[in-house]
């Protein structure tokens, strides 16, 4: 028994190391073709708000399907899930660059975010595994830590290709990204059983995970209006170059390196109810500056703090984890993720029009301010224990 014990435990190493490696990989990847992609838009193909909006709903709709499409593989280990759809992120973000107008792109866009909510699906899930059910807020900080690394890393190799290559085909960028990724998805296939979850079912759906359903979507809203109009109203209205917002995601990455695993900790020891209120607060505030403040030092020093704020968001994660039922933890993930992106279908797009119609980039954080807001009463339904107690018994309810 202690050969066998000291053998599980040398495989459960080697696993922690694979997926961190894996997880650098693919986030250095990501960073990298999500640094310059927008750049890239208004540069080489005079994207409008409209398109980018069009182009961002497109883009969400495979998140839609993500419960059907893990109910669908779920014979198949999260890890060999994850593997396959960082292949197909990789190899289409690698095609990116040499989509010859607009239509093309949108079609490899949504082809490798198929790829992408594959694994957004399940890696929370991995983590979780591999943690054995301890300290799991703690581990998925890590590994948002470990993510913000590699962000900081890609940034950083962008930042510089940028001054000293100012001339550099955006091609190159997509190439060297996907190439990463898909390097990512074959370390992924190599994790072994400690990184499967119990066996799952197909498809989730139960009241008593309505409200992580609730925050999931509302989320989804939040993250659509900063992440894409945060962004493209720093480079349309204010003409804020590559250079500049690449060290503007490099600063971000540095705060998120430093606070992603105390942010962790903080979740597990406290629970998730103050952090979370916390989170909904700080965005209220950071929408209302991008509403009323015309200031672009300001909103640029928002734009980081965002990011730094988006690492509270592993409290949803461990917030199911606490009350989920046996078995259950990736269809709730994935159907969490279609929750989400049911906001993220529908908000680039309107709120994009609404930009357009009425030329006014600010309509788009004023619904941000109210999203948030609804956040904030959700966050505070919230138990108030800490994420270490034990789960709650639950009634028998349906599942689909």
């Amino acid at each position: 028994m202690p050969r066998e014990s000291a053998h599980e435990d040398a495989a459960l190493r080697r696993d922690w190391r694979l997926f961190t490696a894996l997880t650098f990989l693919f986030a250095f990847g990501f960073a990298i073709y999500m640094g310059v992609f927008q750049n890239f838009l208004r540069d080489d193909l005079q994207v409008k708000p409209l398109q980018l909006g069009q182009m961002e709903s497109l883009r969400e709709v495979p998140g839609l399907l993500a419960a059907l499409m893990a109910g669908t593989l779920v014979a198949l280990a999260e890890s060999r899930v994850a593997g396959l759809g960082l292949l197909i992120t990789g190899v289409g973000i690698a095609a990116t660059g040499f989509a010859p107008g607009f239509a093309p792109l949108v079609a490899v866009t949504v082809f490798w975010s198929i790829g992408f909510h594959l694994w957004a699906s399940v890696s929370p899930a991995i983590t979780l595994a591999l943690a054995k059910g301890q300290e799991g807020g703690r581990h998925l900080g890590r590994m948002g830590a470990v993510g913000s690394v590699a962000t900081l890393a890609a940034l950083g190799l962008a930042a510089l290709l940028s001054r000293f290559a100012p001339k550099l085909d955006y091609s190159v960028y997509f190439l060297g990204a996907g190439g990463c990724i898909v390097a990512a998805s074959v370390l992924c296939i190599c994790l072994s059983t400690h990184a499967a979850g119990a066996p799952r079912a197909r498809l989730i759906l139960r009241r008593e995970y309505r409200l992580f359903y609730l925050l999931t979507f509302l989320e989804g809203c939040r993250r659509q209006i900063f992440g894409i109009f945060a962004s493209f109203t720093l480079i349309l209205v204010y003409g804020v170059p590559l250079r500049t917002m690449l060290e503007l995601q490099l600063a971000s990455a540095v705060l998120v390196v430093i606070t992603a695993a105390p942010i962790g900790r903080l979740i597990d020891r406290r629970g998730e109810r103050g952090p979370l209120t916390f989170y909904s607060i700080g965005l209220i505030a950071l929408f209302l500056g991008y509403a009323f403040v015309p200031d672009v030092r300001v909103l640029c020093a928002l734009f980081v703090i965002d990011r730094v704020l988006f690492s509270f968001g592993v409290g949803f994660t461990t917030y199911l984890h606490r009350i989920v039922r046996h078995g259950e933890l990736t269809p709730c993930l994935a159907m969490g993720t279609t929750m989400n992106h049911v906001a993220a279908v529908t908000i680039p797009l309107g709120g994009a029009w609404l930009w357009q119609s009425f030329s006014n980039y600010r309509i788009p954080f004023w619904v941000g301010v109210a999203v948030a807001v609804v956040s904030l009463i959700a966050t505070l339904r919230l138990p108030r224990e800490s994420a270490t107690a034990p789960a709650p018994a639950h009634p028998e309810t349906s599942a689909v």
